[in-house]
């Protein structure tokens, strides 16, 4: 299934599973011990069940306020009309991995210089440290670019894990700073900061995306009022979103609920203050996130 997080017009939060093509019930309606994904994934992780078939369990008791996806959408969006999606999910931390894993071809990687060629020739995946839950925006909120660098857009594959294992994916923006380029001591300023990543809108279980590296993913950018970049590509790496997980769990003992940005779309050129970024991922739908400068 898909799971949203719904707010309605008067303020409540709902988790919501998309029970038919655009339909999203409240599980949070039907018992108020399910308010986030979280619970979920604790019940299927306790019972030995999966995320959807607690869910499934949830709704078998039927009724529910139902929310109409289309007009969610374009209420979060506009910012007319009571009804927002909001962040799916509040990971307790937040990874990113890109290069080293975007899908280069050998030769290209040959004409590497080596300290960028031991990123894609390594069994080991490059991933760094980008924040906790404050930092991450949702699916119709701002985010960050540094005003002391530039920064680009990077449409991912999200990769949602649950006590060291696997559960979930999503999508989003892994926003990219240019620190980095300049010295690698610049690391972690580079990749942390408000805004600096977003997801949503929702989350898939492998029943509703028993694949995810072959799906197309498209990225544009909006500056006043016209397009000023795009990218487009699939979610295919070098590296399964399986052994980025094992690299990541080998030698942590990580908390309860962690994603992980994977690599992938990339449109050439900085953002910029007020820059409308839109990324769409086959099999999870859209985010658009207004820029701003922090």
């Amino acid at each position: 299934m898909r799971y949203y997080r719904i707010r309605d017009d008067i303020g409540c939060v709902h988790l919501a599973a998309e029970t038919e093509p655009g339909v999203l019930t409240s599980l949070t309606a039907l018992n108020d011990e399910v308010r986030s994904l979280d619970d979920l994934m604790k019940v299927s992780y306790v019972g030995g069940q999966s995320i959807d078939d607690v869910a499934r369990n949830v709704l078998s008791a039927g009724g529910g306020p139902a929310f109409d996806l289309g007009s969610a959408i374009e209420s979060s969006r506009t910012g007319a009309g009571g009804v927002r999606i909001i962040r799916p999910l509040d990971p307790d931390e937040i990874w990113a991995g890109g290069i080293g894993n975007y899908p280069v071809p050998d030769e290209a990687v040959q004409s590497m210089p080596s300290f960028t060629r031991a990123a894609y020739e390594a069994d080991r995946p490059p991933v760094m440290y980008k924040g906790g839950p404050t930092r991450l925006a949702g699916p119709f909120d701002d985010i960050g670019i540094r005003s002391d660098t530039t920064s680009v857009a990077e449409g991912e594959l999200v990769l949602v894990l649950y006590k060291g294992k696997l559960v979930a994916y999503s999508t989003g923006n892994e926003v990219a700073g240019g620190l980095m380029g300049e010295t690698i001591w610049w690391m972690v300023p580079s990749k942390v900061f408000t805004g600096c990543a977003s997801i949503g809108p929702c989350v898939a279980t492998p029943e509703s995306l028993p694949d995810p590296t072959d799906r197309k993913m498209e990225l544009t950018i909006t500056r006043n009022g016209r397009e000023a970049g795009a990218a487009s590509n699939t979610t295919a790496h070098r590296r399964s979103p399986e052994d980025i997980v094992e690299w990541v769990t080998a030698h942590d003992s990580p908390p309860d609920l962690v994603i992980i940005y994977t690599g992938g779309c990339v449109a050439e050129g900085p953002l910029k203050g007020g820059d409308l970024v839109k990324i769409s991922l086959e099999g999870i739908g859209s985010v658009e996130n207004r820029v701003t400068v922090v």
